[in-house]
């Protein structure tokens, strides 16, 4: 989508007091679950008091009021096309007359969990129904201040993307992984182009499109796979490091052949294809790598017990088909780790490790002549003979 200049260039938005209940909470805040999202605005606030901690700004606000400093981000509902000003350029008289209009009403899109707060604040009712008991009384000043709220209004939704991305994406408060990834997910929607995004954010490091990529990832999982992505939305880091990693790029069929190149070589970012990124001849190794980093569902744990086992184990793992085949069966990953050098180079530490803990009990053996230490010492006596006996034959 081409733009006529810089996102926040051009005339500034109107800022508007408005009444708080004109203000309509956003069904669609990417920081909502998906389960949420859409659902009607006394949902959305429960969401909101249940999961946002209301409470750590209801005490400062029943006590001073809102500050004018930090306006909410709103757009109007129902505007009739013919006032909508085109991007970057001044509202017209018929856009101001109607956006003042008593009967307008406004989405809230950057301030959900203040306009919440506010609102609890003022209603007993609503207080009593949510279950909630130590929110503060606040005074008839408060009370006042409250009712009317300081909001900048943009047109439409679409116009205040590159602001929240630059808020919530690099900014000073910034949203979880999976939030604005979705974030990211509804912008190229609306037509942003990624790169766009990654210069109006001032991301060098393409974490926007790798946000993307894995964002759409875990669709596909959903979609084709049936693939239950809750615990992957909570550790989206997870996913977001392993991809990064070389020889999961390979696993995943995000390689290709250069010509006056020997073998494949992995595909860049911008390379591998946003609406499905994983290729349906490598989805199950997106199975794989799910069950992985996530476990599946209560009954199957995860392989990994920390984010460096990506790094340190699972992407060596990828590489070795023997070592993949083993951590399937066995989902041991250290053992799988052992076979990515070959059966024979595993075989050799095993066997070091086990002479080296033999010889530290033979260090203290003499003190401790009990039946049940013989009894262990000619065990590994017998298994020893065996060994030997196997590799010689």
């Amino acid at each position: 989508m081409s733009r006529s200049g810089p996102a926040g260039a051009g005339h500034k938005r109107p800022q508007l007091d408005i009444p708080i209940e004109r203000l309509h909470l956003d069904s669609a805040n990417p920081r909502l679950p998906e389960e949420t999202q859409g659902k009607s605005e006394d949902e959305v606030l429960q969401h909101l008091c249940d999961h946002f901690d209301l409470e750590e700004i209801a005490d400062p606000m029943g006590m001073n009021g809102y500050f004018d400093e930090e306006p909410l981000v709103v757009v109007p509902q129902k505007v009739p096309a013919r006032l909508l000003p085109e991007s970057g350029k001044r509202e017209s008289a018929e856009y101001l007359a109607f956006i003042e209009k008593r009967a307008t009403e406004f989405t809230v899109v950057e301030g959900n969990r203040r306009v919440a707060t506010a609102r609890i604040l003022l209603d007993d009712a609503l207080r009593q129904r949510l279950r909630l008991r130590s929110w503060p009384d606040i005074s008839k000043a408060v009370e006042e201040d409250l009712r009317v709220l300081p909001a900048i209004v943009y047109p439409q939704r679409k116009e205040v993307l590159p602001y929240l991305g630059v808020r919530h994406i690099t900014g000073n408060r910034k949203w979880d992984s999976y939030a604005k990834a979705r974030y990211i997910a509804d912008m190229v929607q609306e037509g942003h182009d990624v790169k766009q995004i990654e210069e109006q954010v001032g991301d060098r490091a393409q974490s926007v499109r790798k946000s993307a990529i894995a964002y759409h990832m875990l669709r596909e999982a959903r979609e084709d796979l049936d693939w239950d992505i809750n615990k992957a939305k909570e550790d989206f880091s997870l996913i977001l490091l392993a991809i990064g990693q070389k020889n999961i790029k390979f696993y995943l069929g995000w390689s290709k052949s250069v010509p006056g190149v020997d073998g494949l070589k992995s595909m860049k970012l911008e390379e591998i294809e946003l609406d499905s990124p994983v290729p349906e001849s490598h989805l199950q190794h997106l199975r794989d790598l799910l069950s992985w980093l996530y476990g599946e569902g209560g009954k199957v744990r995860p392989v990994i017990n920390e984010s460096r086992d990506i790094t340190n184990y699972l992407s060596s793992v990828v590489a070795s088909e023997s070592a993949v085949e083993y951590l399937r069966q066995t989902r041991n990953l250290r053992e799988a780790y052992e076979l990515t050098d070959g059966e024979e180079a595993m075989l050799q530490k095993l066997l070091h490790s086990a002479n080296v803990k033999l010889e530290k009990a033979l260090g203290v053996a003499h003190r401790h002549k009990t039946p049940d230490i013989i009894g262990e010492a000619e065990k590994c006596q017998e298994t020893a003979t065996r060994l030997v006996k196997s590799v010689k034959e």
